[in-house]
């Protein structure tokens, strides 16, 4: 009985620690996008002319 209490207890505890994990992974990864958030097409061009006439 005390062995299958505990296989219970380790059991919930491992997926307990697995999806704390993983919701600890997705937030700060969604965090760091959300402040680097760019499109892959997204360009930025400074140009500068400068135009002088003689």
């Amino acid at each position: 009985m005390k062995l299958m209490i505990n296989f219970i207890i380790g059991t919930i505890s491992s997926i307990c620690t697995g999806l704390i994990s993983s919701y600890i992974y997705d937030k700060i990864k969604n965090h760091l996008s959300i402040c680097h958030r760019k499109s892959g097409l997204e360009f930025k061009f400074k140009l500068r002319f400068k135009l002088t006439k003689k």
